[in-house]
């Protein structure tokens, strides 16, 4: 059923197509004429004729948003009411418009009974309609583009396409949309928020909040008494009261890639950013599973060495599946009394109480391993710390005997990022006198109340001689390297500059543009090398990065930005602290293809300009087990 016809360009017309670019004679409305008569199928579809006394194109109104051309044209108008076409008639000599009202009596849903409106609600029989929602754990279920590229179906060809269940943790989810075939009405539910870039956030008027995996959740409620349009031939789905598909561009058109009863592939260009096209995918809420894990294939065993160097799995860690610990945590007082949050099984799990008193010492956790020392005997011992809100912790060895002592280690200076995990790494240290039993004291007082902690990866043994640790060569120094950097402003336009130096050896200085746009990629630097990561091997990354100022980076090692299967970490929330801090990942590899040439790609968008960055010892080594 033809609901509209498209409108050829207005130079095309054949009347126009003249090499003599003489004007005929003008044309009136008084020579314009059409009918309209209900077809013998149904008084809702209208055939219009033209019979206008002179000779030209007609291009029609139809008065339901839809156009069309040619003398003869049929139209369907499902729903009763008022319709007001237009012919506009254009001759050599010019052009005319007159119109007429065309009134339809009473609905006929029979007419949407075609495959797109099907599709979309359930069909007139479903009264309660049929509702969508994004096809979270799909790769490409939201994404941007070029406009000019539009539209691109090909999801790996787009500027940025989410991973699947990426946006977990905004409002992007909690959007459904019920399209009900009788009345063509919308019913849009949120939970109260809509989720926008900070161009959108403008654009729309209305402050937002940052989330956690990016942008903002911005307030909003939706408009009552929703309705939509949905033009097959021409591929357009159009919502009424400025409703919007989750992700607010400012539009409510979107172009239709694909409909069917299992998919609503759609795409819109952007009034908050013209050269944008987002990309949307949804599916009926019913069919919406979440898949089932990837089969987790165990590695071939590898022999584990005697000596393994802070390797918590390793026979020579002397730590034990139980422990004994103590707390004692106080307010500003120092009266002790506040009771954390502890639980214990892999991982020890602290959390904060309220009323900590914010200095060292108001935060103890112990734990006595119940491992004997010799005097002079010589330990390692490592950790790992991480905690949802940013403090600084406090890490010491000593005996159980004499808690004060600080002869093995005392360290009152651990930074741990909101987020973050800290390597906490103490090789070679001995205890003066001899002891039943080693105590480990943890301080975490000057992290704010709430703030959850885990102590995971607990490693303690007699100390491995760096001569007996494994010998592993370093792939970084010998390789071939350039950088590439690409930075900009809020505009995404790439404009920016930032002056670097790469040090001889090992690693780069770096300084933050003026301008700088504050959002992830907006700062991209990258290190390519002639290195060969093989999917079939594990390797240890690590480097030092020192700034000037605190922010939050991302680093990824990988071969191909695009490429998820060359992957061998990504992390967008790398901590930075004003001074230095260690980055370690243990264990990676691609995530399945070989990657020839490996690339370290740093993001500094999120740090504030004029910031001095400086990363060092660069290593990438096979990872030692």
């Amino acid at each position: 059923m033809v609901l509209a016809a498209a409108v050829a360009l207005l130079f095309s017309c054949a009347p126009l197509d003249r090499d003599d670019y003489q004007l005929g004679a003008p044309v009136s409305e008084s020579q314009l004429s059409f009918t309209s008569s209900p077809s013998s199928s149904s008084p809702n579809i209208i055939v219009l004729k033209n019979t206008s006394s002179t000779a030209g194109v007609a291009l029609w109104d139809l008065g339901n948003g839809s156009n069309a051309k040619g003398d003869e044209v049929t139209v369907a108008y499902p729903f009763k009411g008022q319709y007001t076409v237009s012919m506009s008639l254009y001759t050599q000599g010019g052009s005319a418009t007159i119109s007429q009202v065309v009134t339809i009596a009473d609905d006929d849903y029979g007419l949407l009974d075609t495959p797109g409106f099907n599709a979309l609600t359930g069909g007139a029989n479903a009264t309660e309609g049929k509702t969508w929602v994004f096809a979270r754990y799909t790769k490409g279920h939201f994404g941007v583009d070029d406009v000019n590229n539009a539209p691109n179906g090909n999801i790996g060809g787009w500027w940025w396409a989410c991973d699947p269940n990426g946006k977990e943790g905004c409002s992007l989810y909690e959007n459904e949309y019920t399209f009900i075939q009788r009345g063509t009405k919308l019913i849009w539910k949120n939970q109260g928020n809509i989720y926008s870039n900070e161009n959108g956030m403008n654009h729309l008027g209305i402050a937002g909040t940052p989330t956690p995996v990016g942008d903002y959740d911005i307030p909003y409620t939706p408009a009552d008494n929703l309705t939509f349009s949905l033009d097959e031939e021409n591929g357009k789905l159009t919502l009424s009261g400025n409703a919007f598909l989750g992700f607010y561009t400012g539009e409510s058109e979107y172009n239709i890639i694909s409909l069917t009863e299992h998919e609503l592939f759609v795409w819109c260009r952007s009034a908050a950013e013209p050269g944008n096209a987002w990309y949307f995918i949804f599916v009926p809420k019913d069919e919406l599973k979440e898949p089932d894990p990837e089969p987790v294939i165990p590695p071939d065993p590898k022999p584990e060495s005697e000596e393994a160097w802070f390797r918590p799995n390793a026979p020579t860690n002397l730590m034990r599946s139980s422990i004994d610990y103590e707390s004692w945590f106080s307010g500003a007082d120092w009266t002790g009394g506040l009771e954390p949050g502890v639980a214990v099984k892999n991982d020890i799990v602290i959390t904060v109480p309220e009323g900590i008193g914010g200095g060292e010492w108001m935060g103890q956790f112990k734990i006595r391993t119940h491992i004997p020392a010799d005097a002079r005997e010589r330990f390692d011992f490592s950790c790992n710390i991480s905690a949802t809100q940013a403090g600084t912790a406090t890490v010491k060895m000593t005996a159980d005997n004499d808690p004060a002592d600080d002869d093995f280690f005392y360290d009152g200076g651990v930074a741990v990022g909101a987020g973050a995990t800290t390597i906490f790494e103490a090789p070679d240290h001995m205890l003066n006198n001899a002891t039943e039993s080693i105590l480990l004291v943890f301080d975490f007082g000057r992290f704010p109340a709430g703030t959850v902690i885990t102590l995971s990866n607990l490693c303690l043994q007699k100390h491995i001689p760096l001569s007996d640790k494994p010998v592993v060569e370093n792939l970084w120094p010998s390789a071939e390297v350039f950088a590439t950097q690409w930075f900009s402003g809020a505009d995404w336009s790439g404009s920016l500059t930032a002056d670097f130096n790469m040090l001889e050896g090992n690693g780069f200085e770096i300084t933050i543009p003026e301008g700088i746009g504050g959002s992830e990629w907006m700062g991209q630097f990258a290190i390519h090398t002639d290195i060969q990561l093989l999917a079939s091997h594990e390797y240890e990354f690590s480097c030092k990065v020192n700034s000037t100022a605190a922010s939050t980076f991302t680093i990824k090692l990988t071969n191909d930005p695009e490429a998820d299967s060359k992957v061998c970490f990504y992390d967008g929330g790398a901590t930075m602290v004003e001074g230095t801090v260690t980055i370690r990942k243990p264990g990676i590899k691609p995530e399945s293809e070989d990657a020839e040439a490996a690339m370290l790609i740093f993001d500094f968008g999120r740090t504030p300009a004029g910031t001095k960055i400086t990363v060092t010892d660069i290593v990438l080594q096979e990872y030692v087990y």
